[in-house]
């Protein structure tokens, strides 16, 4: 029951998701990666609040600073320490991830919003 709730969080913060282009240049991808590994040091650090300041306007918008420190701890509860961090592909700006924690691996969305800062950030179950 707990990781229906926990991913329902997860899909209304991809709510705020915006598509960027089909094609995702060589330097959009490292900054992807970049963030990426940014919200797994923080989410590891137990740091929501930094995690935070990384949204976008539109996702603060849709998800306060309260519920992000509510998810995040969820996320570091029931799955453990983030311990890897898989690139997957990048298909319309969004990247994908697997995201290994110490309980399960997990598949990870993220992407920016036209300032850089996070548009997508979800959870879902792994799958190959």
């Amino acid at each position: 029951m707990k990781k229906i709730v926990l991913l329902t969080c997860f899909a209304l913060l991809s709510l705020v998701a915006r598509a960027q282009t089909a094609t995702t240049a060589p330097a959009d991808t490292a900054k992807l990666n970049s963030l990426a590994r940014l919200a797994q040091r923080y989410l590891n650090d137990n740091q929501p609040d930094s995690l935070y300041t990384l949204m976008g306007s539109a996702f603060k918008q849709q998800i306060s600073a309260e519920k992000m420190r509510e998810v995040t701890g969820q996320v570091s509860g029931q799955l453990g320490k983030w311990t890897g961090l898989e690139p997957r592909g990048v298909q319309d700006g969004i990247a994908r991830y697997k995201a290994t924690f110490a309980m399960a691996p997990i598949d990870f969305y993220l992407s920016r919003d036209k300032e850089g800062k996070i548009a997508t950030f979800l959870f879902k179950p792994y799958q190959e």
